[in-house]
């Protein structure tokens, strides 16, 4: 049974893969209007992929419950999530590329954290906030993250402390990291065309 549990946290893929080439390819352009719904695709395939995977698997793994995680899912998607982040916290769009490779970097790190519907939300409006925090010139305080997310400031707060400790306080995302995780969201957005959502 532990078997079960232990491959279905090595299922887990990150959100972004490991171990592409940076290199551009032709044709492939960055667009920063793009960055919001592209992230939001991937968020929303990795999410539903692994909700499908808990319900799958053994009550073992749906007991990893942590601060991050909701009684049920919120009514939003995690687009129009986005969406509203993107319209009232006005950080750059490099703070979503920065956010996508902390919550890489908690799937990592983390194996038997699995991200999904539960979760996805808090750990967006934390890692948003902190990638802004740390980025960002101007950013707004944790009370504004947490009324923008749907949070109390408290829960914020105590989010914001957990997820430092989730990522080992690195905050930090090196140049070829982030240029990485900035082509594969620009190859990601041609493929899909920056859909909207259905």
């Amino acid at each position: 049974m532990m078997d079960d549990v232990e491959h279905a946290m090595d299922e887990q893929q990150p959100a972004i893969p490991q171990g592409m080439p940076t290199a551009g390819q032709p044709g492939v352009q960055y667009d920063e209007k793009q960055i919001v719904p592209v992230v939001a695709t991937v968020l929303t395939q990795l999410v539903a992929r692994n909700d499908k995977m808990l319900e799958t698997q053994a009550s073992n793994v749906q007991s990893n419950v942590t601060v991050f995680h909701a009684v049920k899912p919120p009514a939003i998607t995690i687009r129009k999530y986005l969406e509203r982040v993107e319209r009232y916290a006005g950080c750059s769009s490099q703070c979503y590329i920065v956010a996508l490779v902390y919550v890489d970097t908690i799937i990592q790190r983390k194996k038997s954290f699995v991200i999904s519907s539960l979760n996805i939300h808090r750990l967006l409006i934390t890692s948003i906030m902190l990638a802004a925090k740390f980025y960002d010139d101007i950013y707004y305080n944790n009370a504004y993250y947490a009324k923008i997310g749907g949070v109390p400031c408290n829960e914020i707060n105590n989010l914001e402390l957990e997820f430092l400790f989730m990522i080992n306080f690195t905050l930090n995302v090196p140049l070829d990291v982030f240029e990485r995780y900035k082509h594969e969201l620009a190859v990601h957005a041609s493929q899909i065309g920056a859909a909207p959502e259905v």
